[in-house]
């Protein structure tokens, strides 16, 4: 890593404190940064600062704490790991910005169009620091908290891309994540940012299922299986058929997309399965016991305004029109009685909607505009 560098992971969930315990068994300084209000558990982590992850991967070791002061987490740290959900990205970066300088870098896990959204607010706020904004696709595991020191990790994932903006720095950024995660998930480098946005599996596999499913959850919001009892053959085929429109989307936009079947073998491991029903019901599968998500819940608050809306506007940048996804944002608005097309991440939002499109793939890959 050219040297021991200091981490701070923006995000108190299961998925931020797997990332501080995947940090700290490595013996590298890292601190936890909690958004809200301490509550009685981190409280107690601060008093033990040990964090642990188990199951599918079993390692530990020693954080520096917990804070909820910005000033306090990004006090001489080289990389930040923002591992929070999308409606969380805007307020975080906007404690984060007056503290970034030259040379840092912010990893966004997943990306959802959060490093355009950094982007944007840094030049809004005419912070010039010179940082590395990358993203991943997905979060390396499937995980829950055990313990208020613990986090149960029922599966990880194989391999993963990441994409960097400028892409120069993405060989940095790699070194870095792999040497966290090594001998656990294998990082990869991709295109760019837009690439890892188009690429997002949540995109394909959780909006759909749950709008066809609405009532069904409704009624049984605690038991209802979004996999195995949403992702029927009818709706798997269905699913199957968004993604399509979406591998067309970024053909036009030149960039290399991976169908699900492949990103989900990927993941978790091959087999000879070839829809999305088959494996989710495949040894394989992370899937099988996922609960509880009721018709309100992340599968369509989170992914339908910050994936599926700008994914949408930039295929239509393009010139190719995007009429499944059309049509699931609009049954989630309707339901929802929001307007996500409007309230996610619109291009204006991101700071895309004067560009062209050419300029968009350029602005991708360098951070700037010719």
């Amino acid at each position: 890593m050219g040297g021991q560098k200091r981490f701070a992971v923006l995000g108190s969930g299961n998925g931020g404190m797997a990332f501080a315990a995947q940090i700290a068994a490595k013996g590298y300084p890292v601190l936890m940064f909690k958004p809200r209000e301490m509550t009685e558990d981190f409280i107690k982590l601060n008093k033990t600062r040990e964090m642990y992850l188990e199951g599918d991967i079993t390692c530990g070791g020693k954080i520096l704490g917990v804070t909820n002061d910005m000033a306090e987490a990004a006090r001489e740290t080289d990389v930040f790991f923002v591992v929070l959900p999308s409606f969380a990205h805007e307020l975080v970066f906007e404690r984060l910005i007056p503290f970034l300088r030259d040379g840092q870098h912010v990893v966004i896990v997943p990306g959802n169009f959060g490093g355009f959204l950094l982007k944007k607010m840094m030049a809004d706020a005419g912070c010039e620091a010179d940082v590395a904004v990358s993203e991943t696709s997905s979060l390396p595991y499937a995980c829950r908290t055990a313990r208020f020191d613990t986090v149960m990790v029922y599966k990880r994932k194989f391999k993963l891309k990441l994409g960097t903006c400028p892409v120069s720095k993405n060989e940095e950024a790699l070194q870095i994540i792999n040497d966290c995660f090594g001998g656990y998930i294998e990082f990869f480098p991709a295109s760019s940012i837009l690439e890892m946005d188009f690429d997002n599996v949540n995109y394909t596999l959780h909006p759909m299922p749950v709008l066809l499913n609405y009532g069904e959850i409704e009624k049984n919001p605690k038991t209802f299986r979004h996999y195995m009892d949403g992702i029927t053959p009818l709706v798997s085929e269905k699913m199957m058929q968004m993604d399509s429109e979406r591998l067309a989307a970024g053909k036009e936009l030149g960039l290399e997309l991976m169908p699900i079947m492949d990103q989900l073998k990927m993941y978790y491991g091959h087999n000879s399965t070839e829809t999305i029903y088959e494996y989710a019901n495949s040894p394989e599968s992370p899937y099988k016991d996922i609960v509880g998500h009721n018709v309100r819940s992340r599968y369509l608050t989170e992914d339908v305004p910050f994936s599926m809306v700008p994914c949408k506007f930039i295929g239509e940048k393009a010139g190719y029109p995007m009429p499944v996804v059309d049509l699931v944002i609009k049954m989630a608005s309707f339901l929802h009685d929001t307007d996500y097309a409007a309230e996610g991440h619109t291009l204006e939002k991101l700071g895309l909607d004067k560009m062209t499109l050419e300029e968009l793939k350029e602005y991708a890959k360098t951070g700037k505009v010719s």
